[in-house]
């Protein structure tokens, strides 16, 4: 049986019971690792384990189940206790996601985290009490903690050259000279020591390819279960595939004009922001909540993208640098949200209101950002019906009165920009958009 030898490369009798136990009564949280020699054997011919495991689940998870024995029994006959498979599979997930993770380690992260999912795919997990919300949040978050970060990879590419040998005597005196508490001297110290750590974690261009390709299988595998999985009794971890799938969205440049539909085929994706904005179309489907909510969640987590700024840690927002990249992301933020309203229609309707409203309030106070803003309300302002369009117009007449100078200048290029570029609206549409500049002023 396929099934029986996938698994029994998991080494789960080997395993013990109790550390298996342990992992789920302490929640997943500062747990004790697997046995080292147990992960060795799992892993010692690379990511076959893995991929033998994926193929052999698989058929269960599709739609034809009628023909097919029941997975679950299969676990019990041959005794692999599944709740032991996702303890074993929390700890390669665990591993690949420290900042010090090699390669390998994050590679075998994503692959575990992938099995997790398919695992909640097959019908009956749930029932089978494989659902955990820490462990299925650990795995979502492989998909950007496994994956260097930028100032990581620059750091460490800049100091690849540097001799071994004078690193560790650098390190060797550090480490002998004694310790003074709360001496700014020694904090400095102390994160040179973390730098220099960091330049035993190179990642050649290889290995990068390798673990991109595996964030986007996982990517691809956990938008396959959204569809057949429901978070409508679970919005937290709503509220981080959205946090997710946000910052997925920029990832990596596309060569070609994206494409957004609720129907796309996620086997034909070849990018990773493009399976992104798959994920967050398909979040906002009734079967994961409320779907105004969702849809308020989803044109919120994409304002900052529009507006080009980022949140720091302290909740200030902070413009990025116009740059190819920035404003291709903000291109495709307005081109998604403009598929989400041909698709749903009037149900989109309130809460575009409400995303032009944010745009028009929240525009960084300089020149370039304000006309960007200003672009994208005239994009947006195109998928309104006459009577809500009129409504938001009438809105935007009584905020141009605001005191504030960049208020006043979005206003008037919003209005400006629809003279000219009323290509798309009726005469009355235009006759509107003037009469109000004349009245406000401006």
């Amino acid at each position: 049986m396929a099934v029986a030898a996938a698994l029994a490369a998991w080494r789960l009798r080997d395993t013990g019971a109790v550390w298996a136990n342990t992992v789920w009564d302490l929640d997943f949280i500062d747990v004790e690792p697997l046995d080292p020699l147990i992960a060795e054997e799992i892993t010692g011919d690379g990511l076959d384990a893995f991929t033998h495991l994926y193929r052999a689940l698989s058929p269960f998870a599709g739609e034809d189940q009628e023909n097919r024995e029941n997975i679950w029994i299969l676990f019990a006959e041959n005794n692999f206790p599944p709740s032991a498979l996702v303890a074993v599979l929390h700890h390669f997930v665990h591993a690949g996601q420290h900042q010090r993770a090699n390669a390998r380690q994050r590679v075998y992260a994503l692959h575990a985290a992938g099995l997790y999912f398919l695992l909640l795919e097959i019908p009956g997990s749930i029932i089978n009490q494989l659902y955990h919300q820490v462990m299925f949040d650990k795995c979502l978050h492989t998909l950007t903690k496994c994956w260097p970060q930028e100032p990581d990879l620059m750091k460490k590419r800049k100091k690849m050259h540097s001799q071994s040998s004078q690193t560790k005597a650098r390190r060797n005196r550090k480490k002998g000279k004694p310790h003074r508490n709360g001496n700014m001297e020694e904090i400095l110290e102390e994160e040179e020591e973390e730098e220099e750590d960091c330049e035993d974690i190179y990642f050649s261009n290889d290995e990068l390819l390798q673990i991109r390709n595996s964030v986007f299988l996982l990517l691809k595998n956990f938008l396959r279960l959204l569809p057949k999985f429901s978070l409508r009794e679970k919005p937290q971890c709503v509220q981080n595939c959205l946090e997710i799938f946000v910052e997925m969205t920029s990832f990596e440049p596309a060569v070609h004009e994206l494409e957004f539909s609720a129907a796309m085929n996620v086997n034909e994706a070849k990018y990773i922001p493009e399976l992104a904005y798959h994920g967050l179309r398909l979040l906002c489907s009734p079967l994961h909540g409320s779907e105004d909510k969702i849809l308020r969640c989803v044109f919120q987590r994409n304002l900052n993208v529009i507006l080009m700024v980022e949140r720091g840690a302290n909740s200030r927002c902070s413009v990025l640098a116009i740059t190819s990249a920035v404003t291709g992301a903000r291109n495709r933020a307005i081109k998604f949200i403009s598929s989400v309203v041909d698709e749903l229609k009037e149900v989109v309707f309130p809460v575009l209101r409400i995303l032009l409203q944010h745009i028009c309030a929240k525009v960084p106070d300089k020149a370039d950002y304000r006309t960007y803003a200003a672009q994208a309300v005239v994009n947006l302002l195109n998928k309104l019906p006459c009577k809500e369009f009129a409504d938001f117009i009438a809105w935007l007449y009584k905020y141009s009165l605001n005191t504030k100078v960049s208020t006043s200048l979005l206003c008037c290029r919003v209005q400006i920009q629809e003279y000219f570029e009323g290509e798309g609206f009726d005469i009355s549409t235009v006759v509107i958009s003037i009469s109000i500049v004349v009245i406000a002023g401006v």
